[in-house]
């Protein structure tokens, strides 16, 4: 690929294969050619409401085909999108569309369930999907789209803001330059083998970076297909799976494990799929073993990454994964992952525990309009992750916890993800989550809110024992909360500081003591 931008990989794309299916949505089904036909359309209309290169375009709309062709759209306009999460409240949405500066917001419209949200002071910003992607009239139809402005940016140059969670504070607008993306696209292209053949069915969200920029662009960029769906729904993903042939998929590992099981209930040809990447949670230790009895011909990834390192960092699959399940494999071509102690220098310390950072192509220009917390994370050409890892002599790397989720009990460092792969492995749990809560004696203890399996009632003993056979007793649970399912974001990622707040109010059973050798006090109502 030789383009060095979005609004020219685009039209390289298009121009290669014109006639490929490149978006599908429902019964909208849009080949390659006719996207960016749309997109250019877009980019006119939104030249015409004023936006002028750099300027910024919010979009606010769950995954649909209107949000691939607005956000192409913008591109080709010259402009920043700014991708903005669907489960924002007023004053959340007041936070980014000011912060961000967006001159244009591309949402359902005023009286949408979206647009209905928008604080009345910013309304005046909207611009309906459905308007901005209809047809072309007559007095724009037949744009060059190598003449619209986009075709003027550089590499450099920011194409999209994604905002943070905002866990520790308000949401921060990471900065994707095009040469982040691109050199991103490249890594989907040539690890997950993205190309003109490829189907992705994209449930994970587009305000993420796992949708837009891995699956979106990345695919987009080798002529696959996207299939687009509004939220992961097991039966849904497994229908259009079967329907669409999809090829790849990329979730958390409870997802797979529903996607197989509801297979198998509906009888459904999943025979097309042959990758999903799994990254964000824990994996069971029998879980390969048991998707490989399901789905023989499907291989199974993992990845690390992060939005402030746009989003791939490190990648395994196949085999490799399997002989280094407990890593989530070796950084990807061009990059460096070190580890820094106590905020020094990052170095080379293999099997030292600290804070993972990463260099090289995917470490973003920092965060929109906010100086003071883009120098506390990125230092000297290094990201500093927030992430506590470690990188063998063989350069795997394994992710143990976020500094902030890292428990410490009496003085002892416990990392959440080492006592999950532990209770992940009792027989009768499918899914589970570790936390520190605070103790008036230890400063803090540990916290597990486990699913068990339909059918199944672990007992509180057991569970203890099972984890007693394979951690030191202070990393034992000292609470362990029964639940029907685990409070997850739209990437599927666990929502900690809810089960940290609130674990004691969940429907089941609770039961806390002091570790495994201590007297257990009586259960405490979930």
């Amino acid at each position: 690929m030789r383009a060095e931008t979005l609004p020219r990989m685009f039209i390289e794309i298009a121009h290669e294969h014109g006639s490929r299916e490149a978006l599908v949505d429902g019964p909208v089904r849009l080949e390659h050619a006719e996207v960016l036909r749309r997109a250019a359309t877009v980019a006119v209309r939104l030249r015409n409401k004023g936006v002028k290169p750099g300027d910024r375009v919010a979009i606010l709309l769950p995954n649909c085909w209107q949000y691939a062709v607005a956000y192409i759209g913008a591109q080709l306009a010259g402009a920043i999108a700014v991708l903005v999460n669907t489960r924002l409240t007023g004053p959340e949405l007041d936070h980014i569309l000011t912060d961000s500066g967006a001159t244009v917001l591309v949402t359902d419209g005023v009286d949408g369930i979206l647009g209905a949200r928008v604080p009345a002071g910013l309304a005046d910003l909207i611009v309906p999907a459905e308007v901005l992607v209809a047809d072309p009239e007559a007095g724009i139809a037949g744009v060059d789209p190598s003449t619209l402005p986009g075709c003027d940016r550089t590499a450099s140059d920011v194409a999209h803001l994604l905002y943070t969670s905002g866990t520790t504070g308000r949401p921060k607008g990471s900065m994707h330059t095009h040469a982040n993306l691109l050199f991103n696209a490249r890594t989907v292209r040539e690890r997950l083998g993205a190309g003109p053949e490829e189907r992705t069915l994209i449930a994970a969200p587009m305000f993420h970076a796992t949708g837009a920029v891995s699956q979106f662009v990345g695919f987009f960029s080798g002529g696959g297909c996207c299939v687009f769906t509004p939220a992961f729904k097991a039966e849904t993903a497994v229908a259009l799976m079967a329907r669409e042939r999809i090829t790849f998929f990329a979730g958390v590992a409870a997802m797979l494990r529903l996607i197989l099981l509801k297979a198998e209930d509906t009888a459904s040809d999943l025979s097309a799929l042959r990758l999903f990447v799994m990254g964000g949670s824990h994996v069971p230790q029998d879980f390969p073993a048991e998707v490989a009895k399901r789905l023989p011909g499907l291989n199974l990834g993992n990845v690390w990454g992060l939005t402030e390192g746009t989003s791939i960092v490190t990648y395994t699959e196949g085999d490799e994964y399997l002989a280094h399940a407990d890593t989530v494999g070796r950084p990807v071509a061009g990059l460096e992952v070190a580890v820094s102690l106590g905020g020094a220098p990052p170095r080379d310390l293999p099997g030292v525990v600290g804070e993972l950072c990463v260099r090289g192509p995917v470490v973003t220009a920092g965060y929109w309009n906010n100086p003071d917390a883009t120098a506390a994370m990125f230092v000297d050409g290094w990201l500093h992750t927030g992430d506590v890892g470690s990188v063998d002599a063989d350069g795997f790397v394994r992710v143990l916890d976020r500094l902030k989720d890292m428990i410490i009990r009496g003085g002892e460092n416990i990392y959440s993800l080492e006592v999950e792969n532990v209770l992940a492995g009792h027989p009768d749990i499918v899914d589970v989550a570790v936390v520190g809560v605070p103790d008036p004696i230890f400063d803090e203890r540990v916290r597990a809110v486990v699913v068990p399996r339909p059918g199944r009632a672990p007992s509180v003993e057991s569970l203890r024992a099972h984890a007693a056979s394979a951690l030191a007793d202070y990393k034992v649970p000292a609470e362990i909360v029964f639940a029907e399912q685990l409070p997850r974001n739209a990437s599927g990622k666990v929502l900690k500081r809810q089960l940290a707040d609130t674990a004691s109010d969940h429907d089941g059973a609770t039961d806390r003591a002091e570790g495994p050798a201590a007297k257990e006090t009586d259960g405490i109502p979930g």
